[in-house]
């Protein structure tokens, strides 16, 4: 296969935008890009059957790294996606693991038993996005016929300082909450659950102030804060929780086990919002 066919049939992201490997059209104006003639019909079984095999295949293509300090925004080096509307596999990739062969390994073995499919690695932005397909490996907007060991040189250190960008205004979040915490559960003493501090934004969120609120115990549902009757729906949103050790802390985020002492809420009132909240313990448990 010469290079421009290459490159039309395996193109990168900033090259084509439409539908991968689908037989039929879905008729939205977007192009449908088709690996082989004819294409059998994709139904949402086959992504059904495919997903979690998919997610047990990339949870096992590489070991995290061991005695790292638990950092809440850290995610799995691969996570593969649910939603698929054609024949593509997004996953969202860590590319500090990449490697030319780990990617030759997704190419040759994954692609090997799946070859009407291919994997996009989601890296920040289109352009410093992998594209997998079961005869080459696009890198970005760089060439088709690029150096692989040079292409990942150049893309893994765009792609860290991007997601590091996009990531510094939840660490500073995250930051300011573990300075709270330590005199937090002093403070707390045999009391149900402690107001320990309000921030003046969400993450970089300046609509929302954070309200938090140390639980004892690991049921963040357990205290409630309320509005006025009748107040908007959107007057108060929650966000995850973490839990928190006896020194304060922050030892897991989302998903608080039993054993924790401590778990902290955020509540996140509108920041114009000038009126009274109600802290109390929650009768109805939220779902």
């Amino acid at each position: 296969m010469n290079k421009k066919a290459k490159t039309n049939w395996t193109p990168s992201l900033e090259e084509f935008t439409g539908w991968y490997n689908i037989r039929d059209d879905y008729g939205d104006g977007h192009p449908v890009l088709r690996s082989k003639e004819p294409m059998p019909e994709f139904e949402h079984a086959e992504i059904f059957e495919l997903y979690p095999k998919a997610a047990k295949w990339f949870d096992q293509l590489v070991t995290a790294r061991p005695n790292i300090p638990f950092d809440p925004l850290v995610e799995p080096p691969f996570f593969v996606r649910s939603d698929a509307d054609d024949r593509t596999l997004d996953i969202d990739a860590d590319f500090s693991y990449l490697t030319v062969r780990l990617l030759r390994r997704i190419q040759k073995e994954f692609l090997g038993r799946y070859p009407l499919w291919r994997v996009i690695l989601t890296g920040e932005q289109p352009s410093c996005s992998i594209v997998i397909y079961p005869t080459a490996i696009r890198f970005g907007n760089l060439p088709a016929d690029v150096d692989p060991e040079h292409a990942l040189r150049e893309l893994v250190p765009r792609v860290l300082a991007l997601r590091a960008a996009r990531e510094r205004p939840q660490r500073e979040h995250i930051s300011r909450l573990q300075r709270l915490l330590p005199g937090a559960v002093e403070r707390i003493g045999d009391r149900p659950f402690l107001v320990c501090g309000m921030l003046g934004n969400y993450k970089g969120d300046y609509s929302r102030l954070t309200i938090c609120l140390l639980i004892r115990g690991a049921d963040s549902d357990a205290i409630d804060i309320d509005g006025p009757l009748g107040s908007p729906n959107d007057l108060l949103w929650c966000g995850s929780a973490f839990s928190v050790d006896a020194k304060g802390a922050i030892i897991s985020y989302i998903h608080v086990p039993e054993t924790a002492l401590f778990c902290l809420a955020r509540w996140l009132p509108l920041a114009d919002y000038r009126g009274p909240l109600v802290v109390c313990r929650c009768l109805v448990r939220r779902r």
